[in-house]
């Protein structure tokens, strides 16, 4: 596959070290984010107390959240990945809405708006097939 040159330009390949067990879940139709959040040192800890209140809140109060999951680079510190799938109508489209007006994403809101970031955050979204 590789020698087959697929890429426009070399992919960038990251890991990270999750949150949480590993679970299988099976395929299902959903709206799905990955997202990569680059953070200031000095904002660091507000960061990671605000994004566990996110996690959390989505997780145990959103019922169309199906996942909620991030961890932080193992080769660059202060950069952040995150998997997101929600359900419901429109392809999950209902679930994400429903998430964007949760308080806790309210809070994560305000946070993001004191420009904690050291680059642009980088927002994937994409349906399962």
């Amino acid at each position: 596959f590789v020698e087959s040159e697929p890429f426009a330009s070399p992919p960038i390949i990251d890991t990270f070290d999750g949150t949480h067990e590993a679970v299988k879940i099976p395929t299902r139709s959903a709206f799905c984010l990955n997202v990569e959040l680059c953070i200031k040192p000095e904002v660091r800890e507000e960061f990671l107390k605000v994004i566990t209140n996110n996690q959390k809140g989505s997780t145990e109060t959103e019922p169309l959240c199906y996942q909620y999951h991030w961890g932080e680079s193992t080769t660059t510190p202060n950069t952040f990945y995150f998997h997101e799938q929600y359900g419901g109508s429109n392809d999950g489209e209902e679930g994400f809405e429903a998430h964007a007006k949760a308080p806790h994403f309210a809070v994560w809101e305000e946070f993001a708006s004191t420009n904690p970031f050291t680059k642009d955050p980088v927002v994937c979204k994409y349906k399962t097939i």
